[in-house]
């Protein structure tokens, strides 16, 4: 039987996920292209889209944080059932084979609950699933790029293409036969997203956002370099902010290294991302480690510096950011951050090598020049 829904899952964390809303918002566009084609021409609905309609089931669901949905639903995405959520749960499987793969072999008995349906999975490079014909995996990584070898070959294939066009070209190229309706991608997407949930509002504004956590420690700039960039804006008369979310507050980022007892800095800790992201476009400039608030920021049209180690910035730079690279030669390391080729972070220096390789200097520099250029 014809697919007639499509289940959108992305269990990945906030960065990944705005990465990957430019794939979600072409797969609504493809529905709504397929629903206003069928409306205008008149023609009669197929038996197998009747006879997979039946319920009233959205067409268009979303599966993975509620948090999210704020910027789905104006897309058409409804959140998914409880009962499909739960036959997701059992589609879990090994995930050994590569994403993307032909698993149509290894084919399992389709869950009841998920009759009619499609998943299109969003991933890394891998599925956590077993391959399935219903399963659409979408990687954000391109072929290479997610290596755990610690050698020059595997720090070159690093330096690929951004997750985001990655998913673009699977769309276009692999996907499109295997979904309900094919994806139409908006070349100006950003330019949707901010029409959506609005655009920069702080041209005028004294505030800089720092952003010393990430999902990962190893992408972390050491904390007392963070306090010296806060110095050095509050002298030249900025208002620095720290913002901290909750996987620095529960790994107990050191704040006595973030604030000096001479360094006026107001800390804060957003309730939700709505919070967090009016916060962001009404800063002056936003910087910080490879996280998701540096790319909410960047969607927004908020001026952001973005500093990189272990994480290719060619794969992972926020759109639109100015991204600070590692100058150590061993850096970019690794796209998934799996495995890391010194082994993490350096507890004398407080955070990977590649990280504190960045110098106060360089990060200030870069500061100043965009200050100057988003005045």
């Amino acid at each position: 039987m014809k697919s007639d829904k499509l289940i959108a899952v992305h269990n990945g964390a906030l960065g990944d996920f705005l990465c990957a809303w430019p794939a979600l918002l072409a797969l609504a566009r493809g529905m709504a292209a397929g629903e206003s084609s069928t409306a205008g021409s008149g023609a009669a609905v197929p038996p197998e889209r009747a006879e997979a309609s039946q319920d009233d089931t959205p067409r268009l669901l979303f599966a993975g944080s509620a948090e999210r949905l704020p910027w789905l639903a104006p897309l058409g995405y409804a959140p998914c059932p409880p009962a499909m959520r739960r036959a997701l749960e059992e589609l879990y499987g090994c995930g050994r084979e590569g994403c993307g793969e032909d698993g149509a072999h290894n084919a399992t008995e389709w869950p009841q609950p998920l009759a009619g349906a499609t998943v299109a999975w969003f991933c890394l490079d891998r599925v956590a699933a077993a391959p399935h014909p219903r399963i659409v995996p979408l990687p954000c990584l391109t072929g290479g790029q997610d290596t755990d070898r610690q050698d020059a070959t595997a720090r070159e294939s690093c330096h690929g293409q951004h997750v985001t066009n990655a998913l673009r070209g699977y769309l276009e190229r692999a996907a499109p036969a295997s979904l309900p309706w094919p994806p139409r991608w908006d070349a100006d997407w950003p330019a949707a997203w901010r029409r959506l949930f609005g655009g920069w509002e702080g041209a005028a504004s004294r505030t800089v956002v720092l952003v010393p956590g990430a999902g990962h420690r190893a992408k972390q700039w050491p904390p007392r370099r963070f306090a010296a960039v806060a110095d050095a804006l509050a002298r030249a008369g900025y208002n620095p902010l720290y913002v901290l979310g909750p996987a620095e507050l529960e790994r107990g980022l050191d704040r006595t290294a973030l604030l000096p007892p001479d360094l006026k800095a107001a800390v804060i800790t957003p309730a939700d991302h709505d919070e967090l992201a009016q916060l962001l476009r009404r800063a002056r400039l936003i910087v910080g480690n490879d996280s998701g608030p540096l790319h909410l920021a960047a969607l927004h049209g908020t001026p952001v510096l973005a500093l990189f180690g272990p994480a290719p910035a060619a794969a992972w730079r926020p759109h639109g950011a100015v991204a600070l690279a590692s100058p150590l030669a061993c850096a970019p390391c690794s796209a998934t951050l799996r495995s890391l080729g010194c082994g993490g972070v350096d507890a004398a220096l407080g955070a990977a090598p590649c990280m504190a390789g960045i110098e106060v200097d360089a990060v200030l520099e870069a500061i100043w020049d965009l200050l100057e250029r988003s005045a």
